[in-house]
């Protein structure tokens, strides 16, 4: 896993510090750290896929009623989880599963005022699906890209289970004025949601694909190790943020930021319409597939 670069983030000790006073972080998500490894896997073996989602018999159960739903058109009814990565295919699968404990993973056990989740979760689900079609344009693997971007934004929880009402100020504080949430994070508490995020992450055990772009996705300039990872969670991101508005200010394509990162992934102009179009379709069958 990399190191974070203390010249520029905050050390591990300090995050570590911050990370320890938080009484009701989100636990680590095994299944899905363990399903990621199988997709790493060239060769994976479908029956140790099968036989780790049997292992939680709601997870499987769930998973069993989404496969089901009119949105996969099935002609007839899957019964079983092996049939279901038989019809449907593993990623397709994998996304359901991942979406599932990732927004049980997105999800607070404790309220706190005025922090709206279900936006983060939205937000992550969109992102997830757009990196991994993204990922199957630029030939990289769309199930580390769906969960780079499903994951992303996970410090955004952390502050806010840490911070509570004050980081809910701090979000509505950015909005009006336009600022960088970011750089407000940094000044304020001395790290931001994507130094935090990403050491969470770590402690998880979660590949170094996956940690990387939660900890570098607002970068303008994608750099160092897994940076094509980096580029597609940065661009997936700004994709949900647009899908998001209800008025857009302009095309997609023409948005700042958005350019560079094509020419990066060494996307033509034509492709990013036609990606942008099929995550639009995708998304609506957010409510029914994807949440929590």
């Amino acid at each position: 896993m990399p190191k974070l670069d203390e010249s520029k983030d905050a050390g591990y000790e300090v995050l570590d510090t911050y990370l320890g006073r938080i009484k009701n972080l989100p636990p680590t998500p095994t299944l899905m750290i363990q399903l990621l490894e199988l997709f790493r896997q060239p060769n994976a073996d479908v029956d140790e896929i099968v036989t780790l989602l049997r292992r939680d018999t709601a997870l499987s159960v769930e998973v069993l009623r989404r496969c089901n739903n009119a949105y996969y058109g099935l002609e007839t009814p899957v019964m079983d989880i092996n049939e279901a990565v038989f019809q449907l295919g593993f990623y397709e699968v994998y996304q359901m599963t991942v979406s599932l404990a990732g927004m049980k993973t997105m999800t607070p056990k404790e309220t706190i005022p005025g922090f709206q989740a279900q936006i983060l979760q939205r937000h992550s689900s969109i992102a997830a699906i757009a990196a991994g079609e993204l990922a199957l344009e630029v030939d990289e693997s769309e199930g580390i890209a769906f969960t780079a971007g499903l994951l992303h934004d996970v410090g955004k929880l952390v502050l806010a289970l840490g911070e509570r009402e004050r980081y809910v100020q701090v979000i509505d504080g950015c909005k009006r004025t336009n600022s960088s949430l970011s750089e407000t994070e940094k000044t304020l508490f001395g790290f931001n949601h994507e130094e935090v995020g990403a050491r969470l992450l770590q402690r998880w055990g979660v590949p170094v694909e996956v940690v990387t772009p939660a900890l570098r996705h607002n970068d303008p300039k994608p750099e160092g190790e897994w940076q094509r990872f980096v580029a597609i969670t940065n661009m997936a991101s700004r994709l949900a943020n647009h899908i998001e508005q209800e008025k857009a200010p302009m095309p997609f394509i023409q948005l700042p930021g958005v350019q560079p990162l094509t020419e990066f992934l060494q996307l033509n102009n034509s492709q990013i319409p036609k990606w942008e179009e099929l995550v639009r379709n995708k998304v609506k069958g957010i409510p029914e597939l994807l949440a929590a």
